[in-house]
Order: C-alpha cells, then sequence, then structure tokens
C-alpha cells in the first residue's frame, strides 16, 4: 500500500473521505486531525493514488513497539469495495497480526473481511459495537454533507437527529447531546 505523505494529498483524502460519509466517519476524523498537526504520529495507507478504494490509517511502526498494547496497535479501515479492501490486507505488511490489536471502522460490512483475514492467520477476533454521541453544533455541520438517502447501501439510512431532550445532561453542563443512530 501507498503511504500518503504529503499535505496535499492528506487534504485531497480528507476531502474525498467527506463525501463518503457517514460510513467513512472514523477513518475521516482521524484524517482531519491528521491535518492538523497529527498529534498522534499516525500514517494514511491507501491502496492506490488518487483513485483509492482502501484506506488504513495505523500508527509508526516506531510507535507499536508493546505487543500486547492494543490501544496503540490500533488500525482505522475504510474501504469503498470489500474484495479489494480483502485483498490489499492480504497481500501486504500493513497489519500487523503478531500483536494485541484494535481495528475499528465505521462500517459493518467490513467485519467479515476482518474475520475472513484473522481465520486464515488463525487468528481468534473479538468484536464490538459502539454507538456514537455527537453534539447538537456537530450534527448541524455533519447532516448537510451527508449522501440523500437513495445512494447509501442496503441497510443504512441517513441518521435521524433526535431531541436534545432525549438524554439530559446534569443541569451544570454546557452542552447537551443528541444520538445520532440508524433503524
Amino acid at each position: 500500500m501507498l503511504h500518503l505523505q504529503s499535505a496535499q494529498m492528506l487534504l485531497r483524502l480528507e476531502k474525498c473521505l467527506r463525501k463518503s460519509l457517514p460510513e467513512s466517519l472514523k477513518v475521516y476524523g482521524t484524517i482531519f486531525h491528521m491535518n492538523q498537526g497529527n498529534p498522534f504520529k499516525l500514517k494514511a495507507l491507501v491502496d492506490k493514488w488518487p483513485d483509492f478504494n482502501t484506506v488504513v490509517i495505523r500508527p509508526q511502526e516506531q510507535e507499536m513497539t508493546d505487543d500486547f498494547d492494543h490501544h496503540t496497535n490500533t488500525y482505522q479501515i475504510y474501504s469503498k469495495d470489500l474484495k479489494n479492501c480483502h485483498e490489499a490486507l492480504s497481500t501486504s505488511d500493513v497489519i500487523n497480526w503478531k500483536q494485541h490489536l484494535q481495528i475499528q471502522s465505521s462500517q459493518p460490512s467490513l467485519d467479515e473481511v476482518i474475520q475472513n483475514l484473522a481465520t486464515t492467520k488463525f487468528i481468534k477476533v473479538k468484536q464490538t459495537q459502539r454507538i456514537l454521541y455527537i453534539t447538537p453544533e456537530m450534527a448541524i455541520k455533519l447532516l448537510p454533507s451527508l449522501p440523500e438517502t437513495k445512494n447509501l447501501p442496503p441497510g443504512y439510512s441517513r441518521p435521524k437527529a433526535r431531541a436534545p431532550c432525549v438524554l439530559r445532561s446534569p443541569p451544570h453542563l454546557k452542552s447537551h447531546l443528541i444520538l445520532l443512530s440508524t433503524p
């Protein structure tokens, strides 16, 4: 896979990923932070450039010194093409399967790809799911950039903002949270 190092490439990648929200959210957010100075010293890898299908974000190799630290050994993956993703990850040394690690994605469709890769390497995988909470201000910023429902893959729908009264925060907190969920 190709390592994107120039600021122009990372900015272009951020712009492309923004068009693929909400599926690209995990990788988009990481690229956004990389473009703000890369405080976590991550690297962005793509299968090809500029017409990429698969993006993998990972720490620099020198940061991944503890084989049992699955918090540091964390990868974020986004792919437009599951077959391409499987090929890109199975034919490269992008993921160090000898370490305890985390693979994060906003795409449930990648579960099967990761499971198949792990099986071929005789690795046990534990899957978890999380719920994303977002402030109303951020939801307003993201909602216009989300694709129309008719363009989403089967099983996806445009997130619906819920009334701020659904989740109440203690009175001493300034902001309220809303939950964006897909049915």
